[in-house]
């Protein structure tokens, strides 16, 4: 019989959070829920046996940092995963984003800063801070990140989450290097998703209308998200499935090298395939231009 893992994982009120929950308890692993309200918000997930935390990941790294050090000491051995998973969509062109909360605009969230900066991009890094020491002290433990195929390629009304995205997965590309140096033992892995039927797509929030330019774009928006919910072509049970294997090395994962990144979904597949062969495609056709503005040596030396 294989030991039971310890895992810790954000943002489980629902989707690939939830899901994770469920599938690591039904398996035997241990596991620390967290999320932000969890004594109403992760109610539904209290029979499973997993420990219900509460966890803001937009509080101030020294809070992170002391909630590490509890959950730490709950299971011998501490933690063995952890999972970053929390993570937030705000709608809305660039424009119309803003980066301060500006009380003129009839915004509830100051958008920009605390979706992008605290929740989808700094949360993950303070979590990330905060258990290091600790799997360095055995060189081992095992960080996985659950991205995005928006970290992959762009799309309208979708900036700063794209952007959150883009930030994550060039954080963790660093890391994942840094790591292989100092503390070879500890593995970072990187999961991007397509689209699957979480309740992802039910729980956007829009910016504030503020420029009529964008009154028709921003229905249009709407109308589009709206009618994905129900049909997505992901199954998030599935996924989980693969994220779990891919930390374990089981199943689809058995004897195979574990890149760093790995998407996940058919769409999600097809667009990260694209944007490289796009940009294949461009390194290609501008390798002249490239190359040409090279520092050329010149020999001044006299004959």
């Amino acid at each position: 019989m294989m030991t039971a893992l310890t895992w810790f994982i954000t943002g489980c009120s629902s989707g690939f959070g939830e899901i994770l929950v469920r599938q690591l308890r039904a398996a035997g692993d241990n596991v620390i829920a967290t999320g932000r309200n969890a004594d109403t918000k992760l109610a539904h997930l209290k029979d499973t046996g997993a420990v219900i935390l509460d966890l803001d990941v937009t509080a101030p790294a020294a809070e992170i940092q002391t909630k590490i050090g509890e959950t730490w000491e709950i299971y011998p051995g501490g933690i063995d995963i952890v999972v970053n998973n929390a993570g937030f969509i705000v709608s809305g062109a660039i424009e119309e984003l803003t980066l301060i909360h500006d009380p003129r605009i009839n915004t509830p969230l100051t958008y920009l800063r605390n979706m992008f900066l605290q929740l989808n991009f700094h949360g993950p890094l303070n979590i990330t801070r905060a258990i290091l020491p600790r799997f360095r002290a055995k060189n081992k433990g095992t960080l996985l990140y659950v991205g995005s195929q928006a970290a992959w390629h762009a799309d309208p009304s979708a900036g700063s989450y794209c952007a959150a995205k883009f930030a994550l997965s060039g954080a963790v590309e660093c890391l994942a290097k840094e790591l292989a140096i100092f503390s070879p033992g500890i593995k970072v892995l990187m999961v991007d998703p397509g689209y699957f039927r979480t309740k992802v797509f039910s729980n956007i929030s829009h910016v504030e209308p503020r420029n009529p330019d964008y009154a028709q774009f921003n229905a249009g928006v709407r109308q589009f998200e709206a009618s994905l919910v129900g049909k997505e072509p992901g199954d998030a049970d599935k996924a989980v499935t693969r994220m779990v294997e891919l930390v374990k090395g089981t199943g689809m994962a058995a004897g195979k090298q574990i890149p760093l990144r790995v998407p996940l979904g058919s769409d999600g597949w097809e667009r990260v395939k694209t944007k490289c062969e796009e940009t294949i495609k461009i390194c290609e056709d501008w390798e002249e231009v490239a190359k040409s503005t090279d520092y050329t040596v010149v020999d001044t030396a006299v004959s």
